[in-house]
């Protein structure tokens, strides 16, 4: 038993549609698909009304932006203990038949799965995978499978210098408890992009940041606070 989580922004809400009816159809089906929204957006100014959704799909508001952390910290929180596997995505890619099997089938009891990611060796750190299938960093985009309960720790939200970067912050607290991350490429394979809308958060330079320094900002974080990916030698 499964669920699907994602967040949007107010510029894409008239192309979510498609976008929700192809999760809607992966098969196993899944048990729910949440749209989670926060009640104000950091990044763009009034009050919040949401897209009308197709039946199926559910709206969970959340108090506070978190970035595109959105889509999985509430979700994972809301869903903790009610099912197995929580999968997140992100809002500009249509998922194929195959999409969620594929992620769900390819991980062990203790592993998540990503449709696509990269070791941090690439960002000059020190990486934890156990072995060549698997990587540290899951890519949202791909889609990321996991138990929600490893993300449902009270201390778990971005700080500033992680909110822009969330696919490193979300990988770190799986890292930190030890759940190693397996690439899925079965799951890319059957994605299609669902709408080109310039460019994206991660190549917007955010509070003075470039997705590069974002990058390393949150790396040193993650560091700090838990050890884990220390800067190369």
């Amino acid at each position: 038993m499964y669920a699907i989580s994602l967040t949007s922004i107010p510029s894409r809400f008239d192309r979510l549609v498609p976008v929700l009816r192809a999760l809607l159809a992966q098969r196993p089906a899944p048990v729910r698909v949440i749209l989670c929204l926060p009640r104000r957006y950091a990044r763009f100014p009034g009050p919040v009304t949401p897209p009308p959704l197709p039946e199926g799909v559910g709206l969970l508001w959340h108090d506070t932006d978190l970035g595109p952390a959105t889509k999985a910290l509430p979700p994972a929180r809301r869903l903790a203990g009610q099912v197995k596997r929580m999968i997140w995505c992100d809002d500009d890619w249509i998922m194929g038949p195959g999409w969620a099997a594929a992620l769900l089938d390819g991980a062990a009891a203790r592993e998540a799965t990503t449709g696509q990611g990269y070791g941090v060796a690439r960002l000059r750190r020190r990486g934890s995978a156990p072995t060549p299938a698997h990587v540290e960093i899951a890519q949202g985009f791909a889609g990321v499978c996991a138990d929600p309960a490893w993300l449902s720790g009270p201390d778990m939200d971005p700080p500033p210098t992680a909110w822009p970067v969330d696919d490193i912050w979300l990988s770190g607290q799986l890292a930190r408890q030890g759940i190693a991350i397996r690439a899925v490429p079965a799951a890319r394979q059957a994605m299609r992009l669902a709408h080109d809308d310039g460019p994206a958060l991660q190549d917007s330079a955010i509070g003075g940041r470039s997705r590069h320094s974002a990058n390393i900002a949150c790396l040193d974080e993650l560091t700090t606070r838990y050890g884990i990916w220390p800067a190369q030698d």
